[in-house]
């Protein structure tokens, strides 16, 4: 995932960058200079979306219920 599309991911998570900086235990400098990197983000910071994602999922189906 690029930081790009992390970005994006946060953004339709309602989640800003101090908020994933605060949940991953990192500073808001690091994770935006990840925007220079080549690679991929840390996984760690895929993982998050992946389990923000899957948490507002069962949230919402919980609330359906």
């Amino acid at each position: 995932m690029s930081y790009e599309d992390f970005i994006e991911a946060l953004e339709s998570l309602y989640m800003t960058v101090e908020d994933a900086a605060e949940k991953l235990g990192l500073e808001v400098d690091e994770i935006k200079s990840w925007e220079e990197l080549d690679d991929d983000i840390p996984l760690e910071a895929q993982e998050l979306i992946e389990v923000e994602k899957e948490n507002r999922a069962n949230t919402s189906s919980e609330e359906q219920d």
